[in-house]
């Protein structure tokens, strides 16, 4: 799991709906437990074994994204994830840039059920103003569905809670995040083309994520739809389920993708990001970079062309027999 969202309405990405002043800012969320999670980063080191878990479905395995999620449930941690925004100048406020600051922790319960708790530090900077502080916190219950592995089909279904006022005061005073709280039912899904007769294509992949998110205040912050896709294409799936190549270490673990993300609101303009990048795959951690690129008329007049960062640790692959083990052990859809 792990995902970053579009600060425009209730997303998973703050996955939340706020005010049109903060719409420059991305929140890299999506479900991380509580800020003093960040200790068990000291916990990780030196643990060396293949990849034993994630999204995995026949000879798929789907990567945490930076900007939606897997479509998968696995014990993994996000630290950090940094976010950087330009901010152009707008109906006469002056320009500046937002830098985001978030972590994630994944938890399973069962194999097939978890759990995950997210949050951000978010700083704008600009000549109006300059604020900072810890954003609003997210939960999400998520469940995967038993897998299609011959045709690399992975589905789950998941609840996403925001917790309104649990940021900074000094933030929802500004309106730069959201005093309203929301829950969004949402669907994930990843099909990889391994079973097409064509072996070039067969690393292709495509992942999704769609929600509805419900406003406890729709008057005051409306409800909106958020759905967001991936194309990527993996060249560990290319090295090991198609044909190796005399490639370099490196450029085998590389997956390049891109992402779309879109935010849209019941009521007011809709947003949407493109975001290019790439994924590097090491055995028991993941590197990110993405562009982030308004994609819409609506989105470039509150941010333009910034970037994401993220490092992202398989716990069930550095701690399979403790942090990164499932509480209790057994699958939901196996009787």
């Amino acid at each position: 799991m792990n995902k970053f969202i579009l600060a425009t309405a209730p997303t998973e990405f703050d996955r939340h709906i706020v005010p049109a002043r903060a719409v420059a800012r991305y929140v890299v969320m999506t479900r991380t437990w509580s800020r003093v999670v960040v200790i068990a980063v000291a916990m990780l080191g030196g643990a060396n074994s293949a990849a034993l878990a994630h999204a995995v479905c026949g000879n798929r395995v789907f990567p945490p994204t930076l900007t939606m999620d897997d479509p998968g449930v696995g014990d993994e941690l996000s630290l950090p994830t940094i976010s950087y925004l330009p901010i152009p100048d707008n109906g006469g406020n002056s320009a500046g840039h937002s830098v985001d600051y978030a972590f994630e922790w994944d938890k399973t319960i069962t194999k097939d059920l978890g759990v995950a708790i997210n949050d951000d530090y978010f700083t704008l900077h600009g000549g109006a103003q300059n604020l900072h502080g810890w954003n609003n916190l997210t939960a999400t219950l998520k469940d995967e569905l038993p897998c299609w592995d011959t045709h690399e089909f992975l589905a789950s279904v998941g609840v996403i809670r925001n917790f309104a006022r649990t940021g900074s005061s000094q933030l929802i005073s500004a309106g730069a995040i959201s005093n309203v709280s929301f829950t969004a039912p949402t669907l994930y899904l990843g099909k990889g083309l391994g079973d097409l007769p064509i072996g070039y294509l067969r690393p292709f992949a495509v992942t999704g994520e769609l929600s509805r998110q419900f406003s406890d205040s729709p008057e005051v912050s409306p409800n909106a739809w958020a759905y967001a896709a991936s194309l990527q294409y993996s060249m560990p799936y290319l090295q090991q389920a198609v044909k190796a190549l005399n490639l370099p270490a490196f450029m085998g673990r590389l997956i390049p993708l891109v992402e779309v993300s879109t935010t849209n609101p019941d009521r007011g303009a809709t947003t949407r990001t493109i975001a290019p990048g790439v994924l590097y795959e090491a055995e028991t951690w993941q590197l990110g970079a993405e562009a982030l690129i308004p994609a819409n008329s609506a989105t470039r007049q509150f941010q333009g062309k910034g970037f994401i960062l993220q490092f992202h640790l398989f716990l069930d692959d550095l701690l399979p027999n403790s942090l990164g083990a499932p509480l209790i052990d057994r699958n939901l859809w196996q009787w």
